[in-house]
């Protein structure tokens, strides 16, 4: 085996493949902990490109100048899967590539603009001393990582950005603008062929609801079809007559609309700030946060029932809430037979919940009524509320609140004992979601890991810890895959291996409907559902997948509006072919993973 210096700096004679198990064998992370499998002894697995890149080093400009130093060579390696910038050590046989940060994945790797300017990388001594050497031959440059042997005076950036959680952005430098042209090429390339090999492995397909979307002060919100403002929520409901909606929630009001026909998307509340929506199908009632106000709407009065007589007269908005007092959030669900409303206010530091019931009149007549049913408090920050079989569970700063709400008696899972063993730090991680993935067991969900704990919240596997790829803000559930949302891709692991399936890249990317906010007594917990069908979309999201936006993910352009394209997450065959659903993808490295049994 050559060594790569033999070779123009391209590696062994044999070829991309064995280059990448070459680099494999000579590959070094400095400690066990930082090690990444790259699969780099996979049949098929190839370097793109490699070679000399430089990096700036911290030091003061003054410093930099007087010293001549500044500036350190890396070798970086630009397989098919990642990109790993490492530091050459030893030489012929003892040659080592030290990783100096944590390889990219190429689904990550977004290229930035070249707003960067060229760097002038000789400084006022060297160009002294070279002057002197010119004129006085045998004098020596005292810095010899300046010297002609890497090549003019200027240094061509090469920045970009990697996505996940331990990642940020980078500015590496080329020696001419011919190599930074040709780094940008291969990398575009790379990027590109990643995400081409993974499209046949897909889980899930995007389908879009609208991308016909504009900020409040590009288009008038009158518009049909259009939606302005910042898309917050969105949700499928359906009305008694059988027909299907989608409403959407924005900054400038409320949309409704029929799914697959974006051109019948319509402006139907003119309410400000909408943050979330639900529906109460046994009552045809849509319930609404506007600037943290809540409000009950009559269905009649926003989607006409094609002149089916009603038994009630639409009564339109109904506040529930005070608008003195702001509400952070609300939940919809069943527990013991009554239809609830759990809206959530701040008081000091701790939660303010109120419990309002949800019925008709005795006679089964006239307009629904809401009543408040309980109320109760937390000695703690809260941001969700999910309803389980016959609890309720709060999503806040101490963990996962547990609680009976005929009672009030409450737990929080897990103890602190159980995540100080685990390595991790009580209070240090964001609670955002929890999913039963099975009879007796549940996933916790934090905004860097998932957590697999039995029904008395005591962790339950071996290792039962998932650690994230980025840190999640928000998740939603299509058994048996997580699917976890952070700024910039959306990440879909197996819920029984923990096992990376996809990965969905965008910008501006959020949550809009993880399958909560529907309910009907046909959809109380423990009944069968649409959603026990796999085939059955059950989360929309909002992302901009534009080509340009890769190349907005720092702040060097202004003024460039986002497109906001609002999707379904799809199923695709993968997930509801027999023999498929439960199949690793192309992302997983391992081989079988063990069946699914909720």
């Amino acid at each position: 085996m050559e060594d790569h210096e033999s070779n123009g700096g391209t590696g062994p004679r044999e070829g991309r493949f064995s280059l990448a198990r070459w680099y494999g064998e000579r590959l070094e992370f400095k400690d066990t902990s930082t090690v990444v499998d790259m699969a780099l002894t996979d049949a098929g697995r190839e370097v793109v490109h490699a070679g000399p890149l430089f990096r700036q080093t911290e030091m003061s400009p003054l410093k930099r100048t007087m010293s001549g130093a500044g500036w350190k060579q890396l070798w970086v390696i630009l397989f098919d899967n990642y990109m790993v910038m490492t530091k050459q050590q030893g030489h012929g046989a003892s040659l080592k590539y030290v990783v100096w940060k944590s390889p990219v994945r190429l689904e990550f790797l977004a290229l930035e603009s070249l707003a960067v300017r060229p760097v002038q990388r000789s400084n006022t001594l060297s160009r002294m001393m070279r002057t002197t050497r010119s004129e006085s031959p045998g004098r020596v440059s005292p810095d010899p990582a300046l010297s002609g042997d890497t090549g003019g005076d200027t240094f061509y950036p090469l920045s970009f950005h990697d996505h996940g959680r331990n990642g940020g952005s980078y500015t590496l430098y080329a020696s001419t603008i011919e190599q930074r042209n040709e780094w940008r090429r291969k990398m575009l390339e790379a990027i590109s062929a990643r995400k081409a090999a993974q499209e046949p492995n897909s889980i899930f397909g995007l389908e879009t609801i609208t991308s016909n979307t504009a900020s409040s002060q590009e288009a008038p919100a009158h518009q049909s079809g259009l939606v302005t403002g910042h898309i917050s929520c969105t949700l499928p409901f359906g009305t008694s007559s059988g027909r299907q909606f989608v409403a959407i929630g924005s900054e400038d009001g409320v949309w409704v609309g029929m799914p697959k026909h974006p051109e019948s998307i319509q402006r139907v509340m003119s309410l400000r700030m909408v943050t979330q929506i639900a529906f109460l199908a046994d009552y045809d009632l849509l319930v609404v946060l506007a600037e943290k106000v809540l409000y009950a709407v009559d269905l009649q009065s926003v989607v006409p029932n094609n002149g089916r007589q009603v038994q009630h007269p639409a009564f339109g908005l109904q506040r529930l809430s005070n608008p003195q007092t702001p509400i952070h959030f609300f939940s919809v669900g069943h527990i013991g037979g009554r239809t609830l409303i759990v809206s959530k206010k701040r008081k000091g530091l701790d939660s303010v919940f109120r419990v309002m019931e949800v019925s008709l009149p005795e006679d089964r007549h006239g307009a629904p009524r809401i009543a408040v049913f309980k109320d109760f408090f937390l000695p703690s920050d809260s941001h969700d509320l999910l309803f389980l079989k016959t609890k309720v569970c709060v999503l806040c700063t101490r963990g996962f609140e547990i609680m009976d709400l005929s009672d009030l008696s409450s737990a929080t899972i897990p103890l602190e004992e159980d995540l100080r063993t685990l390595g991790k730090r009580p209070g240090a991680n964001r609670p955002i979601a929890m999913f039963r993935i099975r009879e007796d067991e549940f996933l916790l969900c934090y905004d860097e890991f998932g957590l697999y704990v039995d029904k008395r919240g005591v962790p339950s596997r071996s290792p039962p810890i998932i650690e994230w790829e980025g840190t999640a803000t928000q998740a939603a559930w299509h058994a048996p895959y997580v699917v976890l949302f952070s700024t910039s891709f959306i990440e879909i692991r197996h819920v029984e291996s923990g096992r990376l399936a996809q990965i969905i890249t965008g910008q501006d990317v959020h949550c809009l409907w993880d399958g909560r906010g529907v309910v009907s007594a046909e959809l109380a917990p423990g009944r069968p559902d649409d959603f026990d069908d796999p085939r059955t979309p059950r989360i929309h999201a909002a992302l901009d997948d534009s080509e340009i936006s890769s190349f907005l993910t720092n702040s060097h352009i202004h003024g460039i509006a986002r497109r906001q394209r609002v999707v379904e997450l799809v199923p695709t065959e993968r997930m509801v072919v027999p023999g498929t659903r439960y199949s690793p993808s192309l992302l997983s490295v391992a081989d079988t993973l063990p069946p699914y049994v909720p």
